[in-house]
């Protein structure tokens, strides 16, 4: 929380960076509004802004749109966690463990970081082991072997794809997107259309849901861009919900901006004025 009242707080920088000022700020009045100076950018293209330039963010200040951004929660063995982004098992804490340990990130530009991410994402999906999974999803039973979960608070992940392309995070719920081990190719596919820049030929599994509990074995998982390897004896038993939010504020005049949420941003200053 701030120690000083402000009107507007600016995050500049990655996902990580305006997650992290997300979270400090959760439950506060106070707006922050975005600028994108990372790689990925996921957080802004789910807004709509990643594209606008400095001057258009600023000037859109003045007579911006604010939104209540969902904050989740993942509780489990480690304790408890707020993310913005997602929480996930299988495939991409597993290329995030990948892309940390041979230094993917840290080429000369963010498209070529983003090209390289896509590659070794769909190089590792060849060979990555599924994993045994049961979770109950508002009531809902989902069981078996998989080799991807994640619970979505917005669209994108990594190096910016489109996993669940209706995700709303103003909306009180996670897009669950489920990959069986039979549907490999199926992702397969997606990630090859991904590399050469066609729209994907498949459409994954989403189950939309407000609270996700999750049974499942040793492995690895992440919360928003950190990654933990759990024990390798035992299951572990996991809670998803989403718990606060925050206010970020759209730069007026954003034409980029999704039309689900200018739509609620016009609700909200409607509602207040």
């Amino acid at each position: 929380m701030l120690s000083e009242s402000a009107d507007l707080v600016v995050a500049a920088g990655g996902d990580g960076t305006i997650a992290k000022v997300a979270r400090l700020l959760r439950g506060s009045d106070t707006p922050i509004a975005v600028l994108p100076i990372g790689t990925a950018n996921n957080i802004s293209k789910a807004l709509g802004v990643a594209d606008l330039t400095l001057a258009q963010h600023v000037a859109g200040w003045t007579g911006g749109h604010p939104i209540d951004f969902d904050i989740g929660r993942a509780r489990g063995p480690w304790g408890s966690r707020r993310f913005v982004e997602s929480f996930g098992l299988g495939l991409m804490p597993h290329i995030m463990m990948v892309l940390e340990r041979e230094g993917v990130g840290k080429l000369e530009n963010a498209e070529a970081n983003v090209a390289r991410a896509v590659q070794a994402t769909r190089a590792a999906l060849r060979l990555l082991p599924a994993f045994e999974l049961h979770a109950v999803l508002d009531g809902a039973e989902l069981s078996g072997r998989f080799i991807l979960l994640e619970a979505m608070n917005i669209a994108f992940i990594g190096p910016n794809l489109n996993l669940a392309s209706l995700a709303d995070p103003t909306d009180g719920q996670f897009d669950v997107v489920a990959v069986r081990e039979e549907e490999r190719e199926t992702l397969r596919d997606c990630l090859e259309a991904e590399e050469h820049g066609e729209p994907w030929p498949h459409e994954l599994r989403v189950i939309r849901s407000a609270r996700v509990r999750i049974t499942c074995g040793a492995g690895a998982f992440h919360i928003d861009d950190e990654t933990s390897q759990r024990p390798r004896r035992g299951g572990r038993e996991i809670d998803i919900s989403v718990v606060d939010r925050v206010r970020v504020l759209l730069p007026a005049g954003s034409a980029a901006a999704p039309s689900r949420l200018s739509s609620l941003a016009e609700a909200v200053t409607g509602a207040t004025a």
